[in-house]
């Protein structure tokens, strides 16, 4: 089973040199991606990121169609590509997600097709090797598995949805400053979305910059105002 004519990838990006290309890599090692659609909409990056994709243009062209489109803040970004899509559904990942299983993608889309689900997300887990962001996305992963049932939370790290119930909800809101994710996946209906047993992998650099107390709270204060849009306009700093 091959999933180009079923699935495009979107990738918002800026400034992501040292992470690109480890996300690409990723998907190019999933099962059943030859002639996948993935569209990285880059926000005029100027550490090289472009040279990189074009890079991995020409030496994954035997699996992936990597295109570059336009960027923005990241809630327009995605949308963005998502104005691209000609396939019925849609996974939007970060620039520096990384796929840990290669039946990851194809197990996925099997899980939200076989049961008409609307939405899926994936666990994640720290890929660098520092204790205390592997034991903050360990209880993320809890807690969100806790809510699932009344608070859809499909992560931006991976965030696969039918292009037309995307399309409905209005894509993701560009007036936000942070938790856009958030902000559209629990507009979903709970029994349509599920959290598939898979591991996306990220570093800790937004612990290390926000510090893992700040993020902590982030979280807490974000499903505590997830009512409240106002609170999201607000720039808390996320994604300098």
């Amino acid at each position: 089973m091959f999933l180009n004519s079923k699935l495009t990838i979107v990738i918002p990006c800026y400034n992501e040199v040292d992470y690109i290309g480890k996300t690409l890599t990723s998907i190019y090692l999933q099962n059943g991606v030859k002639g996948i659609k993935v569209i990285v909409c880059d926000n005029n990056s100027t550490d090289g990121t472009i040279e990189q994709i074009t890079k991995y243009q020409q030496s994954f062209k035997n699996k992936l169609d990597i295109r570059i489109g336009k960027g923005g803040f990241v809630a327009e970004a995605r949308n963005n590509g998502a104005k691209l899509v000609k396939t019925p559904y849609v996974l939007f990942l970060d620039s520096d997600s990384v796929l840990t299983d290669k039946n990851q993608l194809l197990h996925s889309f099997r899980l939200i097709t076989k049961y008409d689900l609307d939405l899926v997300t994936c666990k994640v887990k720290s890929i660098s090797p520092s204790l205390r962001s592997k034991i903050t996305f360990w209880v993320f992963n809890i807690l969100n598995q806790l809510i699932k049932h009344k608070t859809p939370f499909a992560v931006g790290t991976f965030f696969m949805t039918k292009l037309k119930k995307f399309e409905e909800f209005g894509g993701f809101d560009e007036t936000l400053k942070h938790s856009e994710d958030f902000c559209l996946s629990k507009k979903y209906d709970p029994n349509k979305f599920e959290i598939v047993d898979y591991y996306v992998g990220q570093d800790d650099r937004r612990f290390k910059k926000m510090g893992y107390v700040g993020m902590v709270k982030l979280i807490v204060k974000s499903f505590i105002n997830r009512n409240n849009l106002e609170y999201f306009r607000k720039d808390v700093g996320y994604w300098k």
